[in-house]
């Protein structure tokens, strides 16, 4: 396998006539995740392009290791999407090198911001959650039981890898007494009652915030599995921002309401128990941001006490349920 770096990248796909000798290009590293190298290269007279590569070694201060093939995952799971999403939403793939693990896609628009970045910024657009709600639903309603699932997105083995171990296993470690309701999770998505598509990796950082309206991309932990998780995954990423004592507005709480309004206009009510499990589900990933492999980096000791005292507290209560708002999430923007 030869690695690409945006040094090398352009020469790399010169080789490899993907870019012609006679057009300038140039290349910039893109900053999506912990697990790829990302790179954009602008090509004279042709549309930007995105080119993903594997890294079998995560960038973390803990070691944290997933298999290279993941990237087909993640095409796979571009190529199914784009049969039942609009034009723009997901990126189009455009080619691939098998040896090298990498693919190209196309590129988001330019003006596109990192909804993580907007809401770290105190810029929390109901709108824009709402947007979010119905992509996810869309995703989950149109790809439930579909035949696409039956190839490389029935395994769930970089799934385990990359969300599993290092979340979920990780904070049983830390905290012993969660073991029970932790397996009963780990459990559930193995045996769903609804099997869908996973993103597994929805969360602001994947999101595009642009004039035509979101991108979300990053989608290597795809897999056919329990719609639960995505939603329970990406609330906690909306709550975590919200225990932040820069959100004193409680403007990143604000959000979970219209992105459920925008969910369940795609998707229905659900499963009767999917409210229950989205909220242990996100109880589970907030702590592992505290406890597990892979912290956030905008939280303070106190708020991360706090987190910790709320998440534990749910997963211990598992009839509380983050859809209700008189449950435990506005709560937090209170002070103990």
């Amino acid at each position: 396998m030869q690695e690409i770096t945006p040094e090398t990248i352009v020469d790399y796909l010169r080789t490899k006539r993907r870019i012609a000798e006679h057009k300038s290009a140039v290349a910039k590293a893109l900053g999506w995740g912990v697990s790829n190298i990302v790179v954009r290269i602008d090509i004279e007279g042709e549309p930007s392009i995105v080119v993903k590569q594997s890294r079998e070694r995560l960038r973390t201060k803990a070691l944290w290791v997933s298999r290279l093939e993941r990237i087909w995952i993640e095409r796979d799971a571009l190529e199914l999407l784009g049969t039942v999403l609009p034009e723009g939403v997901v990126p189009r793939v455009l080619f691939q090198e098998e040896d090298d693990f990498l693919f190209a896609m196309s590129c988001a628009p330019d003006e596109s911001v990192v909804w993580k970045e907007q809401l770290l910024a105190g810029q929390a657009e109901p709108d824009v959650a709402r947007r979010a709600g119905v992509i996810l639903g869309r995703i989950h309603t149109q790809l439930r039981d579909h035949p696409g699932l039956n190839g490389r997105l029935a395994d769930t083995t970089v799934f385990d890898e990359l969300r599993i171990e290092p979340f979920y296993r990780t904070i049983v470690r830390v905290h012993p007494d969660l073991a029970q309701p932790i397996d009963d999770l780990i459990d559930a998505m193995a045996h769903p009652p609804d099997k869908t598509f996973v993103h597994a990796d929805f969360s602001p950082k994947n999101i595009l915030v642009h004039r035509r309206g979101l991108t979300i991309v990053d989608f290597e932990t795809a897999h056919a599995g329990d719609p639960a998780f995505d939603i329970g995954f990406f609330l906690s990423h909306i709550s975590l921002k919200g225990f932040r004592a820069a959100d004193a507005e409680g403007k990143a709480f604000a959000l979970v309401a219209p992105f459920w309004d925008g969910y369940h206009s795609e998707a229905g009510p659900g499963h009767p128990d999917l409210s229950s499990r989205v909220t242990r589900h996100a109880a589970a990933c907030m702590l592992a941001r505290v406890d597990g492999t892979s912290p956030v980096d905008y939280l303070t000791d106190d708020e991360r006490a706090r987190v910790r005292l709320v998440a534990r507290e749910i997963l211990l209560r598992p009839s509380l349920e983050l859809e209700d708002p008189s449950g435990p999430w506005p709560e937090t923007k209170t002070p103990t």
